[in-house]
């Protein structure tokens, strides 16, 4: 998590920001991302340090993403890099609000999206996952065709069908809206789909074909090692089957008994 982002989670953080009291670079760019969401300043203060609200805690936790990103573009460790991801995407067709968009949500998944501790920032993470932006940003339905395509061609024939189940399955979970980071949401949904379509026994030969494709994505440059190898570990779990040690035993039924 962005250390914005975790100095704002504590609500007094906040309102001493919005009241003027904390007057550094992260109060004032939270203090900005809160004002120009209408009506959100005043019911913050309203409530002072007290319980907010879920949405009010909702509304907060996009301000303080917002504010997160604004500050990646002007602090010297990770201008660059991001400057460069919001140029390229722009470049690929976004305007400067979906462009940011897709900063921000690559900043919300940095902190957010993974098993790992929230309280540390994975800077390198969030660096690799800016970086790809602009190539996700570049994709259209048939690009998109294409590298499915490409994935499925790679197997013999009898391995082609559960190849396209899992292209279908994976990239409709991640890029349905519009391409975005593959994150492990998308390989859990994609892994519930397919957990319904094979015989349990086969989950495990489709969570390793559902780490090729990965693996595939990875080579064509739509996701960066960090990001594989997280996506990687929670394939392997999720295809995971249970081992029949671990199966519970049946209750004995009473009406059996002699």
């Amino acid at each position: 998590m962005h250390p914005l982002q975790r100095r704002f989670l504590d609500v007094s953080a906040v309102v001493a920001a919005l009241e003027g009291r904390a007057d550094d670079p992260e109060a004032l760019a939270l203090r900005e991302a809160v004002t120009a969401d209408d009506g959100l300043e005043p019911r913050v203060l309203a409530a002072g340090v007290g319980q907010l609200s879920n949405e009010l805690q909702q509304r907060l936790v996009v301000a303080s993403t917002k504010a997160a990103t604004a500050r990646l573009l002007v602090e010297p460790a990770t201008a660059a890099r991001a400057q460069a991801a919001l140029d390229g995407v722009m470049a690929a067709g976004a305007n400067r609000h979906e462009a940011l968009g897709l900063l921000q949500h690559a900043v919300l998944d940095e902190s957010f999206g993974w098993a790992e501790d929230p309280g540390e920032f994975d800077a390198g993470f969030l660096l690799e996952t800016l970086d790809g932006l602009p190539a996700l940003a570049r994709l259209d339905t048939e690009a998109v065709e294409t590298h499915v395509d490409a994935f499925v061609k790679q197997a013999d024939p009898k391995a082609r069908p559960l190849r396209l189940a899992i292209a279908d399955a994976l990239l409709e979970a991640a890029w349905a809206d519009g391409p975005l980071p593959i994150a492990a949401e998308h390989v859990d949904d994609a892994m519930d789909v397919l957990a319904g379509s094979v015989a349990s026994q086969e989950l495990e030969r489709a969570g390793a074909t559902l780490v090729e494709l990965l693996s595939f994505l990875s080579q064509r440059g739509l996701l960066g090692p960090m990001r594989l190898a997280r996506l990687t570990d929670v394939t392997r779990a999720a295809a995971k089957a249970p081992a029949i040690d671990d199966a519970e035993e049946p209750e004995d039924d009473p009406d059996d008994e002699p």
